[in-house]
């Protein structure tokens, strides 16, 4: 009897050491990241056949078992990528939202104070101080552009590059430990026995797979020999056994200045599959979606509306004459200037040779921030939209026509094309990007206050079997000095459409054809080659309408519009331009489209605000939730330790008892 209570003495004396070794190890712990709290677990053995029973022979240790919630671990990884998600999102929205709506770096100042520089001259015509003013604050706005796309396009674009590239080697250094713990991790399960699992190790596992998670949400799973597999996103596998799969930072097919991520299972291989759009959660996704969602909309959305502007006060200063009464030059440069329309196509790296095209900006009213995807298949270009709806369709005629030079019109976009240099082979592909640079371009070029056209155009327009009313608007003079606004070549020239509405031609005064017949663009905006100058038909040709277009400094025709250096009826068109809907189909004014833009991006920013926010309290609770069950309560362990003290004075006593019981039989048999 007293061998027995001997055993059952040295096993609780064992086990309670080992409870309080434990107890201490998790009191050590307590400010441990990642550190799950250890119990002791014991298991009665088996007792000594006595009669028809067992007589208890002690305790002994089952397990030390790591105490882990795993659904609750799950919660944990799934909101932390949420959290961060939506958090780096914010970060880099509000900075847009800031740039914009601030005073001081966005365009609403320097627009107005463009428009007073503007309303002087309408005051004082003649005033060269008046005119040096809106120069220079012409200037200006073009400044403050070019500031925004340095901001946007480099500063942050570059930045959001410099946080991908260390995020990605992040990931593969994460990736590269896991790995290295799983296969630690199935030695120990192996070689270990059944109970005893490398508790410190799955610690340090699961905090890899927490830091993992922050950046792009994973999915784990158990395979049950004590590894586990990790894949991201929708299924791309980066961890399975000792194995990882690094990632890799790749340039975008069109802009090598924009980063998309790679993957291959075999590192030595130069073409990696694109994964980007396959990732999910994390700082690495919302830095992507961040990217390609809110900057490079809000870097063409600006274009768009620098492009507009220039646009726009190019033509009206073109309509009207300056103080030598020459008409107007350009007071922003060229929209279409021959740098600009060839940058705006990126080839894909994987085109067989290089095609160049020219896009033309021919309708501002009808352009938008959209970005467009040819494909050419051996006979057809075609033009899609961002989700992939055929815009145009360009057959083997079109492109032959665009080759030679002529601007052909895609769709209702406002933009044409033609193509410099032909070496399209099937299966080129090519990114059109019309706004882009517009921000960047935007330069005021006007320097000499003589030339701003402040007086009225010399020309009137009268018309004949115009039914439909079609509205014969001039576009802009496009002439040398030596025919605008010089006399026309005649004392009136007529513009006539023919009986179907779909051409037209350019006669003098007495009948004889100058131009034509030329077919009418879809835009119906007609850039004439005789008369020197382009017009739009606005509205639906019924056929047979005649529009007749008399200059003013033609001898004894028309004086009513000769020229006077005070006249002020050109800049006062252009000043009615800060209300005038002339952008986003006729919708929104200057000053309408940028702050719809900022109420987007605002819109933008304070969803993801919410969004974060909620999910910082989700993340917190179930944190919370997880450290109930694993983290260290100081109080419940340092109630443990004087639990196991008793216990180990208990059963100390009890093998000091069973000696004695001993000593005493062993005195009465001698």
């Amino acid at each position: 009897m007293s061998s027995g209570m001997l055993n059952s003495g040295i096993t609780g004396l064992a086990a309670a050491q080992y409870r309080l070794s434990i107890a201490s190890n998790n009191i050590s712990n307590v400010d441990t990241e990642g550190y799950s709290r250890q119990r002791v677990e014991t298991v009665s053995t088996v007792g000594t056949a006595f009669k028809t029973t067992l007589l208890g022979n002690g305790t002994a240790i089952s397990a030390i078992e790591r105490i882990f919630n795993e659904y609750n671990f799950e919660e944990v990884l799934f909101n932390s990528s949420q959290y961060e998600y939506s958090n780096t999102s914010l970060t880099n929205a509000s900075r847009i939202d800031s740039l914009l709506a601030d005073a001081d770096t966005g365009i609403t100042v320097t627009f107005d104070s463009l428009l007073d520089g503007i309303n002087g001259i309408v005051e004082e015509p003649t005033l060269i101080s008046a005119r040096n003013v809106l120069i220079s604050q012409a200037e200006s706005l073009g400044n403050r552009f070019n500031s925004l796309y340095e901001e946007v396009a480099i500063q942050q674009l570059g930045g959001i590059n410099d946080q991908i590239e260390t995020s990605v080697a992040t990931i593969n250094m994460i990736t590269e430990e896991l790995a290295v713990l799983n296969a630690k991790i199935q030695v120990e399960t192996a070689t270990s026995a059944d109970g005893f699992l490398p508790n410190d190790l799955l610690d340090k596992r699961d905090l890899l797979l927490k830091d993992l998670s922050e950046i792009v949400q994973v999915n784990v799973v158990d395979v049950g020999d004590g590894t586990v597999n990790v894949s991201i996103g929708t299924g791309v596998t980066l961890v399975t056994n000792d194995t990882s799969i690094p990632l890799s930072t790749v340039p975008n097919e069109y802009d090598p200045q924009l980063l998309e991520i790679g993957i291959s299972v075999n590192t030595g291989v130069a073409n990696k599959s694109i994964i980007t759009n396959n990732l999910v959660g994390g700082s690495l996704t919302g830095l992507i979606d961040t990217r390609d969602n809110v900057v490079i909309p809000t870097i063409n959305e600006l274009g768009k509306l620098a492009i507009a502007m220039s646009d726009i006060f190019n033509r009206q200063q073109s309509l009207g004459r300056d103080l030598n009464g020459d008409a107007g030059e350009d007071i922003f440069v060229d929209i279409n200037d021959p740098q600009d329309i060839l940058e705006r196509t990126l080839n894909s790296s994987n085109n067989t040779d290089v095609s160049t095209f020219e896009v033309y900006i021919r309708n501002t009213e009808q352009l938008t921030s959209a970005e467009f995807n040819m494909e050419y298949d051996g006979t057809n270009l075609d033009v899609f939209d961002e989700d992939g709806n055929l815009v145009q369709q360009f057959d083997a005629t079109d492109i032959a026509a665009m080759s030679a030079g002529e601007q052909l019109i895609v769709g209702d976009t406002g933009i044409a094309i033609a193509i410099d240099t032909n070496n399209l082979t099937a299966g080129d592909s090519f990114k059109v990007r019309p706004t882009y640079f517009g921000a960047n371009n935007i330069e005021g070029v006007i320097t000499d206050p003589d030339k701003v056209a402040v007086a009225d155009n010399p020309l009137a327009i009268t018309e004949a079997n115009n039914t439909n009313n079609v509205s014969f608007n001039l576009y802009e003079m496009t002439g040398d000095s030596t025919t605008v606004p010089g006399p026309l070549p005649d004392d009136f020239i007529s513009i006539e459409i023919d009986a179907t509405g779909t051409s037209y031609q350019v006669l003098d005064s007495v009948g004889t054809v100058i131009s034509g017949p030329l077919d009418i663009p879809d835009d119906q905006i007609i850039d004439d080659p005789v008369a020197g100058f382009r017009f739009e038909l606005e509205g639906t040709l019924a056929g047979g309408e005649v529009f007749t277009i008399t200059h003013a400094d033609n001898p004894g025709v028309d004086e009513t519009k000769a020229f006077g250096p005070g006249d002020n009826t050109n800049i006062l068109a252009m000043l009615s331009l800060q209300s005038e809907r002339v952008m986003d189909n006729g919708t929104n004014s200057f000053s309408e489209s940028y702050a719809e833009l900022i109420t987007i991006i605002g819109v933008e920013t304070s969803s993801l605000q919410i969004s974060t926010d909620s999910f910082s309290t989700l993340l917190s609770s179930s944190e919370q939730r997880l450290a109930s069950v694993s983290g260290v309560n100081l109080d419940e362990e340092a109630a443990n330790l004087i639990e196991y003290q008793q216990s180990y004075a208990a059963s100390a006593r009890i093998i000091t008892v069973a000696r004695e019981i001993f000593d005493t039989l062993l005195a009465a048999a001698g």
